[in-house]
């Protein structure tokens, strides 16, 4: 799992494990990956990263559902070390 560091040494920082599931881990071209990030930083912020990281990931953008730590979450939550987040299409029922 290759590790991204988006700030300097100076700041505090977490790490938060990021995993990828159905189209958006094709569109991503990985499974899964470690991204270190500002410690107080949201999935909006992951969002951006993982967008900048994986540009095929825009197509999915909208509709990308995200849970952490097995709990679906909503774009403003605060991360936290050792988060682990889920990335995927959305499921539809039947």
């Amino acid at each position: 799992m290759k590790s991204i560091r988006i700030e300097n040494k100076a700041t505090s920082t977490i790490r938060v494990k990021v995993l990828y599931f159905a189209q958006v881990r094709e569109a991503a071209g990985i499974s899964g990956e470690e991204i270190i990030l500002v410690k107080d930083s949201s999935l909006n912020n992951l969002i951006s990263k993982i967008e900048e990281n994986h540009p095929g990931i825009l197509r999915h953008k909208e509709d990308i559902q995200l849970a952490v730590n097995r709990n679906v979450a909503g774009k403003n939550l605060s991360l936290k070390e050792g988060d682990q987040i889920a990335v995927f299409p959305p499921v539809a029922g039947g």
